[in-house]
């Protein structure tokens, strides 16, 4: 058993289809069957069931599928450990993102990072053109919303997650037990805000707008304890984006979705370098299981793994 098998089944169970599996993987679709085929027949079982073009996956794949993502973590973090004995002097990691959200959420997770690395340094800059930044060499990486930044042919973005809108309050509120709420629900609801010029309250007012909307503000504050004292107070409730909810530990509040389209796709930008910074290949694993304690999942887990792999270049 190859672990580049491994990784192939890892995508294509992700993808339950051969030819996007393929894609993904940059191999031929007659490759990755082969390569499928060798490897139910080292593990001795189907891994997946093929009714038609159609592909689920079995028993044993789902438990393969689970032990496969224990194992890749496992080496994740050895090669980490490893690594840092010899490597891993004073490279700084340098990291660029989108002001409001995106930044909150990087920040955080580089704070994860140092802890990992006490004696790394590390800077996070906020810009709303995060290729400006790339451009001056000021990182070396960056976050930023899809359709934000006009990536040319010297950028590669990846994929990681779809934002949008959470409505919170105290888990007494009858809103709560909903499972999922329209735009219509809230728009008579006391809300406390962020000011008119945080980027979440823009985004909020181009939603509401769009859809012919008004809502009843209360409260506007910067400071999210404040925010967390007027729901905890039950004063009313407040609409805010699911990565900035996912920052809160509240055991007195609760989030529930909004029914409508998904609001934008963050991307991870990467400047086309023979190979990614040290520091960066170390910091992407790690921010990948960051993004999973917080409830998101990266939509393209294998161009994360492969970018941390020191034999991959873009």
């Amino acid at each position: 058993m190859e672990l580049r098998q491994l990784e192939y089944f890892m995508v294509l169970s992700e993808e339950l289809h051969f030819t996007r599996a393929a894609q993904r993987l940059h191999i031929s679709q007659p490759t990755l069957s082969q390569q499928i085929k060798v490897l139910e027949q080292t593990v001795g079982a189907l891994l997946f069931n093929r009714i038609g073009k159609k592909i689920t996956l079995s028993k044993a794949g789902e438990i393969l599928y689970s032990q496969c993502q224990q194992i890749f973590s496992t080496l994740e973090q050895t090669k980490i450990q490893l690594q840092a004995l010899d490597h891993f002097d004073h490279e700084q990691l340098r990291i660029g993102a989108y002001p409001g959200a995106i930044y909150d959420l990087i920040s955080l997770s580089v704070l994860h990072y140092i802890e990992q690395f006490p004696t790394a340094p590390a800077k996070v800059l906020a810009h709303e053109r995060v290729t400006t930044l790339l451009e001056n060499d000021e990182v070396d990486i960056a976050f930023s919303y899809h359709e934000d930044n006009r990536i040319n042919g010297s950028y590669v973005e990846i994929p990681l997650y779809d934002e949008s809108f959470v409505f919170v309050a105290h888990r007494s509120h009858p809103f709560i037990q909903k499972e999922v709420l329209a735009w219509k629900d809230i728009v008579d609801e006391p809300l406390t805000l962020f000011p008119e010029t945080h980027h979440s309250r823009i985004l909020l007012n181009q939603t509401l707008a769009e859809q012919g909307l008004e809502y009843y503000s209360i409260f506007e504050t910067e400071n999210t304890h404040a925010m967390l004292h007027f729901l905890e107070q039950r004063l009313g409730s407040t609409v805010m984006l699911r990565s900035l909810y996912s920052h809160l530990r509240n055991p007195y509040i609760e989030a529930r979705p909004i029914d409508s389209d998904i609001l934008k796709e963050v991307v991870l930008i990467i400047p086309k370098k023979e190979k990614p910074p040290y520091a960066v290949k170390e910091y992407l694993p790690m921010f990948e299981r960051f993004l999973g304690t917080k409830g998101i999942v990266a939509k393209d887990h294998m161009s994360l793994l492969l970018l941390s792999n020191d034999s991959f270049s873009l």
